[in-house]
């Protein structure tokens, strides 16, 4: 559950009717076209393995960057992945001998969202990633991301990826994931508008003073799974890792900041920052919630604490540049 204050409800409540409004006024065939786009994407990306093409083809010449070690425009990756690759040629293989497995692809109007898995070499235990981007036209004009390095200490047996592509062997061999994404596809059936209401609802209704469990009740199903690595299985899990950190995390002032959601048919995706009165710079997080039957049957969650530097000079999620942050690479780069 996420610790949201008035001020940051009010904002999930502008969140949810402007796109809501947007949903409106333009039609399906926005999320449809920027569909198309993100699908052949990442089909270059991960199957053909031609990540070039992939960023000529989609990236816009002036594309806004928020990973903080990728500068603005469209080369800006390229520069990025080579430079790195030189930098540490035996942990970095070349862009087109990376593993990736796609767990799942969102579109909503001109927001599109990949969750993946990612080898960069076969000695690499994989990043998971979510990347976020705003389409116009047909291409990539913005780009978020939230990135968590695999490690072995878990809370939760739940597999990573739902089991496919655990390893960089196994992950070329995974086939066509782009098609048959890991963890599924939406359900375009459902309605999108419905699915972010219950999600924000759960959100909400989890931060009023003693109505957690409620809000695990009545919106959680009952055999809910629970996909993040450091929150133990089931509603009882959730219930159990909530209740015993709360009273920590309001003496810390623990803040949920939302940028922005992208909801697919039964998929909700929320992007936001976390903060603390000690650490005011925070985490980027991305929670993904897959419903079913108008209930949360599943969530992952990827986060990725904001480092001081942004090579573009832009924050991680959203609004001006995160406090003790600069402008620049790292100093000791610890790229990802």
């Amino acid at each position: 559950m996420l610790r949201i204050t008035p001020a940051a409800l009010a904002a999930i409540g502008l969140i949810a009717t402007a796109q809501a409004a947007a949903a409106q006024t333009a039609p399906s065939r926005l999320t449809e076209v920027s569909r198309a786009a993100i699908t052949d994407f990442a089909r270059l990306l991960v199957v053909e393995r031609k990540p070039e093409q992939a960023f000529s083809r989609y990236f816009a010449p002036r594309l806004i960057q928020h990973d903080p070690e990728i500068a603005d425009g469209g080369s800006g990756d390229d520069a990025f992945l080579e430079e790195r690759r030189k930098a540490n040629p035996g942990k970095y293989a070349a862009t087109d001998q990376f593993a990736n497995v796609v767990h799942t692809i969102l579109a909503d109007g001109d927001l599109v969202a990949i969750k993946s898995h990612v080898f960069t070499s076969p000695n690499d235990a994989g990043r998971v990633f979510v990347d976020i981007w705003r389409v116009e036209k047909g291409k990539f004009i913005e780009h978020w991301d939230v990135i968590q390095p695999i490690t072995p200490e878990t809370a939760n047996p739940a597999a990573i990826g739902c089991g496919v592509g655990a390893s960089h062997a196994a992950a070329r061999a995974a086939g066509d994931t782009v098609a048959k994404p890991a963890c599924g596809a939406p359900d375009r059936s459902v309605d999108s508008e419905a699915s972010r209401r219950t999600v924000l609802a759960y959100m909400q209704m989890g931060q009023q003073p003693g109505k957690l469990e409620q809000a695990i009740s009545t919106y959680l199903a009952e055999d809910f799974v629970q996909h993040s690595r450091h929150i133990p299985p089931g509603r009882q899990g959730l219930i159990d890792y909530m209740q015993a950190r709360d009273a920590a995390r309001r003496a810390d002032k623990r803040t949920s900041h939302f940028a922005r959601t992208v909801a697919d048919g039964n998929m909700v995706l929320v992007h936001r920052r976390v903060t603390t009165a000690s650490d005011p710079r925070g985490r980027a997080i991305i929670d993904l919630f897959r419903l079913r039957d108008g209930r949360i049957a599943e969530h992952w969650d990827v986060i990725q604490p904001i480092p001081e530097h942004s090579v573009s000079g832009r924050s991680m999620v959203d609004g001006p540049l995160e406090p003790g942050r600069t402008k620049g690479p790292a100093k000791a780069s610890a790229a990802h």
